[in-house]
C-alpha cells in the first residue's frame, strides 16, 4: 500500500486530493497547524471510503522542528512516504497595496522556508526510492500582479526551486513536481476582490492532481488549460505592453 502526506490538507485543494487519494486506497496523512480544523476535515471524510487509511498529525511547517518530528512519525509509526504534497500555504492579498514588511516575513516564512524544511527532511528518508516530492505554486508565480507581491515571491521561489531540484534531486532517485492551478474556490481565494475566471472547485482540482500525480510523468501539472496558459503567455510580453494591459484592467 503506498503512501502520501499532505502539508495543509486540512481544507481546499489538500482535502479535496486527500479524498481521493483515500478512494483509490492510498494510506493518506493530511497535517495542518490548526488542530481544530484537521479534527474537522476528519470529520467532513468520516464517509469517505477507506476512511481507516485516514491519518491525522498536527504540524506547522514553518517549524523546522516540528517537521522533522512529523517525518519522522510517519516513516517510523505509519508507512514510508511514497508522495509527499507540498500543499500547505500562507495566502494574504494586499488589497490596499500597502507595503507591510509582515505580511512578506509570514509568507516567506510558511511559502518559503516551510517547503525547503519539509524537503530538507524528506530527503533524508526518500534518497533511492524512487519517491515523490509535488510542490503546489501558482501560476501568480509566472510574472509580478498588482497587490500579490508577498505571495508572488513565495510562488516564484517555489516554481524556481523546483526546477532547480528536478535536476538536483535525479541522483538521489528523488522525483520533483510542480502543480501549477489556476483560480480554484478555496478559503484562500475567497478573499479575492475580483472576479476570478474559469473558477473551479476544489473537488475539481483534487482529481486532476490525482490523475497526473499517478497516471502521469510530467514535471508541471496545469489545470485549466486555458487560463494557466494565459498566464504563460504573459511571461512573454515586454513590459511596456504587460504594465499597459494591467492599467487597463484595473488602473494599476
Amino acid at each position: 500500500m503506498k503512501t502520501i502526506w499532505i502539508t495543509g490538507g486540512s481544507s481546499g485543494i489538500g482535502l479535496a486530493t486527500a479524498k481521493e487519494f483515500l478512494f483509490n486506497e492510498w494510506q493518506v496523512i493530511i497535517s495542518s497547524s490548526n488542530k481544530e480544523k484537521l479534527e474537522n476535515a476528519k470529520k467532513k471524510l468520516s464517509q469517505t471510503q477507506n476512511i481507516n487509511l485516514l491519518h491525522i498529525i498536527p504540524c506547522d511547517i514553518s517549524n523546522e522542528k516540528n517537521v522533522k518530528d512529523t517525518i519522522n512519525h510517519i516513516e517510523t509509526h505509519i508507512g514510508k512516504i511514497d508522495l509527499a504534497l507540498l500543499n500547505a500555504s500562507a495566502y494574504s492579498p494586499n488589497k490596499n497595496q500597502i507595503f507591510d514588511i509582515s505580511n512578506y516575513e509570514l509568507l516567506i516564512d510558511v511559502n518559503i522556508k516551510g517547503t525547503l524544511y519539509c524537503i530538507n527532511t524528506l530527503k533524508d528518508y526518500m534518497n533511492g526510492r524512487n519517491n515523490t516530492i509535488a510542490i503546489i505554486s501558482s501560476p501568480l508565480g509566472y510574472r509580478g500582479w498588482p497587490t500579490a507581491g508577498a505571495y508572488g515571491i513565495s510562488k516564484a521561489a517555489q516554481l524556481s526551486l523546483s526546477e532547480s531540484l528536478y535536476f538536483d534531486f535525479k541522483k538521489l532517485n528523488i522525483n520533483i513536481r510542480v502543480i501549477c492551478p489556476g483560480f480554484i474556490d478555496t478559503e484562500a481565494t475567497r478573499k479575492n476582490s475580483f472576479k476570478m475566471p474559469f473558477l473551479k472547485s476544489a473537488e475539481y482540482a483534487g482529481k486532476k492532481i490525482f490523475d497526473r500525480l499517478t497516471k502521469g510523468k510530467e514535471f508541471e501539472i496545469i489545470f485549466p488549460y486555458l487560463i494557466v496558459y494565459f498566464f504563460k503567455f504573459t511571461r512573454i510580453l515586454p513590459y511596456r505592453i504587460y504594465f499597459f494591459i494591467w492599467k487597463q484592467l484595473g488602473n494599476f
